[in-house]
């Protein structure tokens, strides 16, 4: 036990005197490694000083005024040693007309008028250095006037100069670390205002040198730190960012949700369990390549990516509400054919792919091959999607440890239950009764009804809707139970015999080349359906079957009905009741 201690002891003062040692090593990083900015601003600075000082000496020597009286002071002095010479006192007066008094040996004048106007400055008394009998007194406001314009120009010059230094280190100061903190915080200020604001890419302002400045370095990251923000959160977190961007107290991830009407698409990858055992890890490359068609055509119509479920994504198409436009949204048609539009593109997209090899075939580089020799290689890339229209709850899931910013209501779970719904009648989407009613007049008529269903959850039965992308002619392709269905629906000759001109009309609006004779056939089958007239129904559905044996949603009707005999129970209450998740 003691050993043990003492290794424990041990253990610990090492790993102690490691993080010290740590920090001291970081600490003499920073004090020896100057930082870029830092050094850009002493280069700047220290340039600029350099300059104002080179240009300080310059002016200095070029106004330099030297006031010494060497030429007066000797000339005095040589009247004081011949006293008596007219000629050197005539040439001294001749020299100097400033001089306003002298006293010497037998001469002496004083301009006292003059002398009266001038100030102490102006004044310069001089005498002979030998015995000073001599004296002589200028007038040097001349003098003086210049010294002073001198001096005016000197300290106009040096504060001009301090100025423009002045000015010159702000900008420096502004343009390498003000301006960008400037930028930081509007950013920070846009995307409190706009959490769903796109952001450009911060360029690189280095103008050809090697490394960014600390503050370029800090707003990349800015924009960086934003971009995930907006990609993590989606548009459901939008108000997460918002508020605690805007609020510089304590981060609240937590805010209270928000009620809003919208369009929910649900996809899913079809047999994606069987993907992923093939694929192993390079299930990756596959379900993002998927997410990024499915985002970007999402995007485009005007829709928000919400969340991604491993095989499956959440779509959604806000509504606006307001004075103009209802709660439900029904005015927004344009936003309704957009989705549907929208949906429809991406399933088309990923269909035209065909098998997984020819879905991959650009990203072969990066995934191992060993699943194109197994089953997987004759596996089609399909996808199911399910459209929704309702209110749900948009805010923050979770706790301050982790949070999906998302919707929660049965209206979600109705589109995910309608995406699964698409297996059972054999078509790649389906919509619901709230859905299509949102639609323009011009896609409504593209689309058709499949069923009256409810589903788990929900006591509220509703009609649910299919749009087909090809010609309703197209659906060639009959199922391995073709056969047997097109059994089960012939009649007997007394049914022949009561129908005959039924029968006769609907083939001929099958036989014809519009589509819009077609549907009239279609509509009929539905409505003998729904009408509970089963008998009826059965007719139709052998002529339809026939004629397109190749549609998934007929063919399922025929086998529920054909459960029945085509006979409706009278307990059935006029929908069927669909139990899947």
């Amino acid at each position: 036990k003691i050993f043990k201690l003492a290794k424990w002891a041990l253990g610990r003062a090492m790993k102690k005197k490691q993080e010290d040692d740590t920090l001291d090593e970081l600490e003499h990083d920073l004090h020896d490694n100057m930082s870029v900015i830092g050094r850009r601003m002493t280069e700047s600075i220290t340039k600029k000083v350099i300059i104002a000082v080179v240009l300080m000496l310059i002016m200095f020597a070029a106004t330099e005024f030297d006031y010494t009286p060497d030429a007066r002071q000797l000339q005095l002095d040589s009247i004081a040693e011949f006293p008596n010479s007219t000629i050197l006192r005539d040439s001294f007066f001749e020299s100097h007309d400033n001089i306003i008094a002298f006293s010497g040996p037998g001469y002496g004048f004083t301009d006292q008028e003059r002398l009266d106007l001038l100030r102490e400055m102006d004044i310069l008394s001089l005498a002979s250095e030998s015995d000073g009998s001599i004296t002589a007194t200028f007038d040097v406001s001349e003098d003086t006037k210049t010294r002073a314009w001198y001096s005016l120009l000197i300290t106009t010059f040096v504060s001009f100069l301090l100025g423009a230094m002045g000015l010159l280190f702000s900008k420096d100061a502004y343009r390498l670390v003000i301006h960008p903190i400037e930028k930081m915080k509007a950013t920070v200020q846009q995307l409190s205002e706009n959490p769903l604001l796109h952001l450009e890419r911060i360029k690189n302002r280095s103008h050809g040198k090697s490394e960014s400045s600390e503050t370029d370095v800090l707003e990349q990251a800015i924009t960086k730190m934003a971009a995930l923000l907006q990609v993590g959160f989606g548009s459901a977190g939008a108000e997460v960012i918002s508020k605690n961007l805007s609020d510089m107290g304590e981060l609240n991830p937590m805010i209270p949700g928000v009620r809003v009407n919208a369009i929910f698409g649900f996809c899913d990858i079809r047999d994606f369990t069987f993907a992923t055992e093939g694929l192993q890890q390079d299930v990756m490359i596959f379900v993002n390549k998927i997410a990024e068609i499915t985002h970007r055509h999402v995007v485009k119509s005007g829709g928000h990516p919400n969340k991604n479920i491993g095989d499956a994504f959440l779509l959604v198409w806000k509504l606006k509400s307001g004075k103009t436009t209802n709660s439900s949204g029904d005015l927004q048609k344009e936003l309704f054919d957009s989705s549907l539009n929208c949906m429809q593109r991406v399933i088309k997209d990923i269909r035209q792919a065909g098998s997984l090899a020819s879905f991959l075939k650009n990203d072969r580089s990066n995934m191992s091959v060993a699943w194109e020799s197994s089953s997987l290689a004759n596996y089609n890339v399909a996808m199911g999607v399910g459209l929704h229209k309702g209110w749900a709850i948009e805010g923050a899931i979770g706790s301050k440890v982790k949070i999906d910013a998302s919707y929660l209501s049965p209206n979600v779970n109705l589109a995910s239950r309608l995406e699964a719904a698409t297996k059972r009648y054999r078509v790649p989407l389906l919509m619901s009764e709230a859905f299509f009613g949102g639609l323009s007049g011009s896609v409504q008529s593209t689309c058709r009804r499949c069923d009256k269903v409810s589903f788990k959850g929900s006591t509220d039965p509703m009609v649910i809707y299919h749009q087909d992308i090809e010609p309703i002619s197209s659906l060639q392709l009959a199922p391995q139970n073709h056969t047997h269905l097109l059994e089960i629906t012939q009649w007997d000759e007394q049914t022949d015999i009561n129908y005959r001109g039924l029968i006769e009309d609907a083939r001929s609006k099958l036989q014809s080349d519009t589509e819009l004779a077609q549907r009239e056939v279609y509509d009929a089958l539905f409505n003998s359906y729904l009408d509970k007239d089963w008998n009826r129904c059965k007719i139709f559905c052998h002529l339809w079957i026939q004629r397109f044996p190749g549609d998934g949603i007929v063919n399922c009707l025929v086998e529920m009905l054909g459960r029945h005999k085509f006979q409706c129970p009278e307990t059935w209450p006029g929908f069927h009741a669909l139990t899947e998740k």
